[in-house]
């Protein structure tokens, strides 16, 4: 089989899976998996500001340890 039997149907196949995911992403019960997702990014920002707050208040010092 080469591309001249299938490749009048790669169209049509490309459009029903873009039209998938797009109704996929539309559907509501995935909104909240979604939003989470969205925060990624920020979640190492939340650990580092933490930890610049526990050293500043001194609760950990390395050094101390000798």
């Amino acid at each position: 089989m080469s591309y001249e039997v299938y490749g009048p149907y790669l169209p049509v196949v490309m459009l029903l899976t873009f039209i998938g995911l797009f109704a996929w992403v539309l559907l509501p019960g995935n909104k909240k998996g979604f939003d989470e997702a969205s925060q990624l990014p920020f979640a190492d920002e939340e650990k580092q500001d933490e930890e610049k707050q526990q050293d500043q208040e001194g609760t950990h010092n390395r050094r101390d340890n000798k």
